[in-house]
């Protein structure tokens, strides 16, 4: 039997942007959580901005304490415990918000000579244009087959396209998976007409009498079974998580791994079957492009706070981070639509004067279509002198 993995102390601080308001005069809402692993506790401040003289309410910060084995774990921890009081706080005001975004997140450990520190960026120069390009003939025959099918036809497709388009902008997989699947059902009764699908009626244990007590999903089940590649093992999993999500059965987190894996191919069900049901003798090899998430490109910078104590980590009772200034260097509009470009990017160290850093790693995300590299990294202390990581 394993050792269960020592705890450290951290502290994970997480913004939010728009939010709902406290009142003027609270400076810091203390909530505390007596959790298996330890105390948790959560300080939520107010985020102002100053406009022409008038400070504004323009967000929440929250400052999570906490013990976790490692500074992921701490992130994921202190996330999933303010996303659940931000559900709580649209319950009590009926003001609807996003889940907290992670801004930075050390080590606590008293005694340690080093301890773990990361920060999140999330304004880094970014160029969106706009992508997929739109083919216009198949853009007028898609509308135009919708305009001429009959109203009982016509209604359902149109919510069902609108689901698609709602799973689409989602970001939590958990949503997306329940617009697409919502958007199946919209579609379920013409599925049965099409595919001369029935109901599947209930028999009765005694004396065989059958019967159709609640209308069923056997429009979808026929189409994705008989129509979709691997359509068995395809509906056995997506039939099986619209349970578990819908009706609780397992925790969302153990459900996560097969959400993110059968989302997208709900999503394409979905695509297929408003072709299918639209019309469209090629249903099955209509271009159908993965969702395209429009997530912001952010970074990340990971290293080791090396001396002080959890006191002085930082500089003027601060926490501990860096300071993120860009130059753009070069900039290009291709022909495909896509822009490149090349930025200098400044991180200035703000930590206390008896604490060092150790880089360990600078990571870059963004969605599947944007691609970048980090071109070089140097590393240049207060005495002007350069190293090259």
């Amino acid at each position: 039997m394993s050792e269960k993995a020592e705890l450290k102390p951290f502290v994970v601080v997480l913004s939010l942007k728009p939010a709902a308001r406290l009142p003027a005069k609270l400076g810091t809402l203390t909530l505390n959580f007596a959790e298996p692993d330890g105390l948790k506790q959560v300080f939520v401040t107010k985020i102002e901005d100053n406009v022409k003289g008038t400070v504004i309410q323009t967000g929440l910060r929250f400052r999570v304490s906490l013990s976790a084995e490692n500074i992921r774990k701490a992130i994921d921890s202190a996330k999933a415990l303010t996303d659940g009081i931000v559900s709580f706080l649209t319950m009590m005001t009926g003001r609807g918000m996003d889940i907290p975004k992670e801004e930075i997140a050390y080590e606590l450990t008293p005694e340690a000579k080093e301890r773990e520190f990361l920060q999140v960026f999330y304004d880094p120069p970014v160029i969106l244009p706009s992508r997929r390009q739109v083919d216009p003939h198949r853009l007028i025959d898609f509308i135009d087959r919708q305009l001429k099918l009959q109203p009982l036809f016509s209604e359902r497709v149109a919510r069902a396209i609108r689901w698609y388009r709602l799973g689409a902008m989602v970001t939590d997989i958990f949503d997306q998976f329940n617009c697409f699947w919502i958007g199946l059902e919209a579609l379920n009764p013409l599925l049965q007409q099409k595919l001369s699908a029935k109901d599947d009626p209930v028999v009765c244990p005694k004396c065989g009498h059958k019967w159709v007590g609640t209308p069923t999903v056997s429009g979808i089940r026929s189409f994705i079974q008989d129509k979709m590649k691997e359509g068995k093992l395809v509906y056995q999993k997506i039939r099986g998580l619209r349970i578990d999500i819908m009706h609780s059965r397992m925790k969302l987190q153990e459900l996560q791994p097969l959400v993110s894996e059968y989302a997208p191919k709900t999503g394409e069900v979905l695509f297929r079957a408003i072709c299918y049901v639209s019309g469209f003798d090629e249903w099955e090899t209509i271009p159908h492009g993965a969702i395209l998430k429009e997530f912001p490109l952010r970074g990340e910078l990971q290293c080791l706070l090396i001396g002080g104590d959890p006191s002085s980590l930082g500089v003027d009772g601060e926490d501990p981070h860096f300071q993120l200034i860009h130059d753009f260097k070069e900039l290009k509009s291709n022909e495909d639509g896509s822009v490149t470009y090349t930025v200098s990017t400044s991180l200035t160290a703000k930590i206390g004067p008896n604490v060092q850093f150790r880089p360990q790693e600078i990571r870059l995300y963004g969605d599947s279509e944007t691609k970048g590299a980090i071109l070089s990294k140097t590393v240049r202390t207060a005495d002007g002198k350069e190293t090259p990581v």
